[in-house]
């Protein structure tokens, strides 16, 4: 019996679905992409607006700030009252260590005494201002946050001494002889202290005060007096000689230029915002002087500050005001009620 054959099936490729065999796919069609355009074609980037000049912070000569007054003296470092003791001195030209709980920080590298060139003294001419018909201090340019702006100089005096005598500038020209024992020491120190007292628009013909005079002055009632260190007993006034730094406002009362004139605050928060410094009185070291000194400078930008506000801390035309602490207003009202109960 003949073995039984199998039937093959005829093998055969299986078509693509349509009855087309499959072949490679074609390329994508790539879009079509714009020539790049020629230079005249090419539009310029937008430019940030150039920064406006400065304002003129000098006098035409240059010698005195702009606006500065004909008849107050106008100092480039700070004079000394003849009530310092040597103890006082001692204290002024001693610096707490770097690891101490309040070290002083210095005056940046590049301050050059004489007229500054940040900011500019301006008459005030806005009606809601509490200081109108007088001066203010104003940023002649922007200025960043922490910035240093101006020393405060004046006359360094015994803080808790009431009564004061006339102004004593240095001498032109100084002689050693004679320096002996205890009290030449502080003669020699006195002189080196302000021998680099340079003092503009001095009157040469004020006439010598009498002996009832010269205690005549109250520091008290003075309204540029700030304290330097209240431990040390050292204080600063600038109400008869000074700077560019006596013309610094207390903030409160000042209108903020946010806000058109005659803006009332609509809220609690927006109120405050009207009331706010920019700027702040420290306590810092003169590295040239080796003494401790009084400077006004930028507030630094809050943990919540963003854009322009953590760039520009006052800017140009601003006015720069601080914080005169609630114990300058309290202590103005007891002098006012005390002068009120006199003339009554």
């Amino acid at each position: 019996m003949a073995p039984k054959q199998t039937k093959q099936k005829p093998t055969t490729k299986k078509s693509h679905p349509g009855g087309k065999s499959k072949g490679p796919k074609p390329p994508k069609p790539q879009p079509r992409r714009p020539p790049p355009p020629t230079s005249q074609s090419q539009t310029p980037k937008p430019q940030a607006p150039p920064l406006p000049p400065p304002l003129p912070t000098t006098s035409p000569r240059g010698t005195l700030p702009l606006n500065w007054p004909s008849n107050l003296p106008y100092l480039t470092a700070p004079l000394f009252a003849p009530l310092l003791t040597p103890s006082h001195y001692s204290a002024l030209r001693t610096r707490p260590p770097a690891d101490s709980i309040e070290p002083l920080d210095e005056l940046p590298a590049d301050y050059v005494a004489g007229p500054c060139k940040k900011a500019v003294i301006l008459p005030i001419t806005d009606k809601r201002h509490p200081a109108c018909g007088q001066a203010g201090l104003f940023a002649a340019r922007d200025l960043k946050p922490g910035e240093f702006m101006v020393r405060y100089l004046g006359e360094i005096h015994p803080g808790g001494e009431e009564w004061g005598g006339d102004l004593v500038f240095p001498p032109e020209e100084e002689d050693e002889s004679g320096d002996e024992g205890h009290g030449g020491e502080r003669k020699s120190e006195e002189r080196r202290t302000q021998s680099a007292v340079v003092v503009v628009n001095q009157d040469q013909h004020k006439p010598e005060p009498s002996p009832e005079e010269k205690l005549k002055y109250n520091y008290k009632q003075s309204d540029y007096d700030i304290w330097l260190d209240h431990a040390l007993d050292l204080a600063i006034d600038a109400a008869r000689c000074g700077n560019e730094a006596r013309y610094v406002n207390d903030y409160r009362g000042v209108p903020n230029p946010a806000f058109p004139p005659g803006h009332k605050p609509q809220s609690k928060k927006e109120e405050l915002f009207l009331k706010r410094p920019n700027a702040e009185f420290k306590v810092v070291w003169d590295p040239l002087r080796q003494e401790r000194t009084m400077a006004v400078y930028v507030l630094p930008a809050g943990k919540k500050a963003v854009g322009r506000a953590r760039e520009v801390g006052i800017a140009r035309g601003e006015e720069v005001v601080v914080s005169y602490g609630k114990g300058f207003w309290e202590g103005r009202r007891r002098v006012e009620e005390e002068e009120e109960e006199c003339e009554g």
